[in-house]
This record gives C-alpha cells, sequence and structure tokens, in this order.
C-alpha cells in the first residue's frame, strides 16, 4: 500500500464526493483559499498530460491563484464518479469549460484521481483533453 493511500480513519463513499464536491465548487468559484484547503500541506498535484508536478500547499496555491489570476469563467460538470472509501481514493469524469483572460476559451474532457490522506488531498493527478490552462 502506498503512503498516499495509508490512514488510520475510513470515511463513508458520500464523504470522498463531498469533499470532491467541495473542491470543484471552489475551483468554479476562484476561491483560492477554499481550492487550498482541501488539500494537506505536503499534498502534489500533477498535470499529467502536461507534465507539471505542484509539491505542497503552497505551490498548489501559487499555480491557483495564477489560474484564477488570468481566468474570467470556470465551470466543472462531474459526469462519473468511481469512489474506493477503502483505498482512500477518488476518481472522477468531468468537463470544464473556461474562459481565460486573453479570450482563449477551454472546452475539454477531463478525467482527475484523489488520494486521500487524513481526510483531505494527498495527492491529485489530472489528465486533461487540451491545453492545460494550469500554469
Amino acid at each position: 500500500m502506498s503512503e498516499a493511500t495509508q490512514t488510520t480513519t475510513q470515511y463513508p463513499r458520500q464523504y470522498f464526493v463531498d469533499m470532491v464536491t467541495r473542491y470543484f465548487q471552489a475551483v468554479d468559484n476562484r476561491d483560492v483559499e477554499a481550492t487550498v484547503d482541501c488539500f494537506n500541506e505536503d499534498a502534489v498535484l500533477i498535470v499529467q498530460t502536461d507534465h507539471k508536478r505542484f509539491e505542497g500547499k503552497q505551490a498548489i496555491r501559487d499555480m491557483f491563484s495564477a489560474f484564477y489570476e488570468n481566468s474570467t469563467y470556470v465551470y466543472h460538470e462531474v459526469l462519473n464518479w468511481v469512489v474506493e472509501p477503502e483505498r482512500n481514493k477518488c476518481a472522477t469524469e468531468q468537463i470544464y469549460r473556461g474562459t481565460l483572460k486573453d479570450g482563449t476559451v477551454n472546452d475539454m474532457h477531463n478525467c482527475n484521481f484523489f488520494d486521500f490522506e487524513n481526510g483531505k488531498f494527498k495527492r491529485v493527478i489530472i489528465f486533461m483533453s487540451g491545453r492545460n490552462p494550469l500554469q
């Protein structure tokens, strides 16, 4: 079992759904503090399709701050869920629609993989179908 999946507390399935829903709502509202509150201090966020890695809560905060500063519209619609409470994992398939201040419009079909530790994100891996707006 990897470190990302170890924890002493077992959460019910709905906890994972609620936490990820809270995260996407925070992202859609471009609320930096609510977004990073979903992450552990030593969390890692990886945009696998763009080979980008953000290590630690501060690096994740900086990345989302820049993304929100450069965005005028952000929207996620989760289409499918896979939740494994016994492994502290959740995966989503979602539509992402967004507009950047430079006029770039993104309409993507993405998948996110969430590993939890102590109730928050330990690792998030994102697969995007288009150009990465998370720089």
